[in-house]
């Protein structure tokens, strides 16, 4: 008996098979690029879930119609190549058949996927998140029933992703779809369960609740990480159009003289960075929990990895980047006064106390908006990153500009090695961008431009030099195009500017 079980399904499974080829073989001249998924195992391998019959008719008869009457609206308004998920995140410039249809076709392919014959157990950084926000693994699976329970009539239940890194349980009529730019507060589908009379009721009849509960039994928690790993790696940065938006965005640069302000407020009221500097590493915590790393392999501090790409990410820059700081007052006294009757942050005219106290109103107020301010689509967060690559770009080619002058200058008997990478323990705690070996000596170096040099007197004053504070490093390297200045003495710190005595510049490289 077993015997001839098997061979059943095999030909239910080669049937199937030669019905998705046959159908595909027709639809590529018809279908563009939305096609049919695959049945990935035959009508009867879920039979304590759901019957051969229903899967049948699920499978041949519903999905399949719906791929059928979408490629036949599109055709219709000579759309051209689409991809279905693109429809599916745009789906406000589509009628209503198309929305129906797409979600129906982009549901179905996701579903099947979800549902597997063998037995499986959730594990690893999915299982993670669900038991810390749930509670229990349990608790998550008695609350997706409930929210499913409650949807009356036609849907479908969904664990998704939000925009902010958290999971939620949601439900919506009909084939709409969590991604779909007309859902409010939607995100990433990672589970969902068909709650349509089709998908259950040839077995269960009345008897949904029976339906739901059995869910859990053929559910592939693999396909499901997968689609959790997916969306948490993928680049935030990824098509760098997005970039290109910022124009059209609520979020605009500050001027020259803005950000020369928050640079002096930067260098000459400490209180005010280190108030910025340890809020901003909290909210990164928080805001990407996932992406956080606490003790990061090799020569590399803490902070968030892999968000733009693979490797420790520019993001980190925000806690000392005062262009990146008035970015986000900006924008946040913009919230302030379009949302609340309370006074913007403000840290001009304002005694360094005060300025002190602004500092911690922004950091609170920081918090209080965090997931709305670093939402991964928001203007803000793409003028932010935008901001910080371009400022970390400039720094990288700033260095390597240095480097080739002084490996011109010093020739062979020197050896010039730059340190600077992002996130480096040396580049990061010494401010070591660049160690000179010449005769058997070592030096480590500190590489800033600079705009402007005045000589008074005994003093040298450098103008427009970025960040200012004091430096372990040997030397002071400062680089405007082709001219390198280095000094081997300390700096001390005026007005928010580097001045050195005239005997401390070793080198004027033009």
């Amino acid at each position: 008996m077993k015997k001839i079980q098997e061979k059943i399904q095999k030909l239910e499974k080669q049937i199937v098979n030669e019905k998705v080829e046959t159908g595909k073989k027709v639809l590529i001249s018809e279908m563009k690029k939305i096609g049919i998924e695959k049945l990935p195992y035959s009508y009867s391998a879920l039979k304590n879930f759901i019957d051969p019959e229903t899967m049948n008719v699920h499978y041949n008869k519903h999905y399949k119609g719906y791929v059928d009457k979408l490629n036949n609206a599109l055709s219709k308004k000579k759309q051209g190549d689409l991809d279905l998920e693109k429809i599916i995140r745009t789906i406000s410039r589509f009628d209503k058949d198309i929305r129906n249809n797409a979600g129906g076709a982009f549901n179905h392919a996701l579903f099947w996927n979800m549902l597997t014959p063998t037995p499986q157990r959730l594990t690893g950084e999915l299982y993670k998140k669900i038991t810390k926000q749930y509670g229990t693994f349990t608790k998550f699976k008695k609350e997706f029933e409930k929210i499913a329970k409650e949807r009356f009539g036609s849907g479908w239940v969904w664990l998704v992703l939000t925009s902010s890194n958290t999971l939620k349980i949601m439900t919506l009529p009909n084939q709409d779809n969590p991604l779909m730019n007309v859902i409010e507060n939607g995100g990433f589908p990672l589970l969902g369960l068909d709650l349509w009379e089709h998908a259950y009721y040839l077995k269960y009849q009345n008897k949904r609740d029976e339906y739901i509960t059995n869910f859990w039994g053929v559910v592939n928690w693999d396909f499901v990480s997968k689609m959790y790993e997916m969306k948490t790696q993928t680049k935030l940065m990824e098509s760098q159009k997005m970039k290109q938006l910022l124009s059209e965005g609520k979020s605009e640069m500050c001027s020259p003289k803005e950000n020369e302000f928050y640079r002096n407020l930067f260098n000459t009221v400490p209180d005010v960075k280190w108030i910025y500097m340890n809020g901003i590493n909290k909210l990164m915590k928080d805001v990407f929990t996932e992406k956080f790393i606490e003790k990061p392999e090799g020569d590399h501090l803490p902070g968030v990895y892999d968000l733009e790409g693979t490797g420790r990410s520019v993001i980190n820059k925000l806690n000392t980047n005062y262009t990146a700081f008035c970015i986000l007052l900006q924008d946040l006294n913009n919230v302030i006064k379009s949302t609340t009757k309370k006074d913007i942050i403000n840290f001009k005219d304002k005694s360094p106390s005060a300025q002190k106290k602004e500092a911690e109103r922004f950091i609170n107020a920081l918090d209080y908006f965090k997931f709305r301010i670093f939402d991964t689509e928001s203007s803000t967060f793409l003028n932010l990153m935008r901001t910080l690559t371009e400022k970390n770009d400039a720094g990288a080619k700033r260095e390597q500009i240095t480097g080739a002058i002084l490996k011109r200058f010093f020739g062979k008997e020197a050896k010039v090695t730059l340190i600077g990478e992002l996130g480096s323990k040396k580049d990061a705690k010494e401010g070591i961008d660049v160690e000179i070996t010449k005769d058997g000596e070592t030096l480590t170096g500190q590489i800033k431009p600079y705009r402007e040099m005045i000589l008074d007197g005994n003093t040298i004053t450098l103008m427009g030099t970025a960040s200012v504070k004091l430096y372990k490093t040997d030397l002071m390297i400062f680089q405007k195009g082709k001219s390198v200045l280095i000094f081997n003495k300390k700096p001390k710190i005026v007005d928010g500017n580097f001045v050195f005595s005239t005997d401390s510049l070793v080198y004027n490289i033009q």
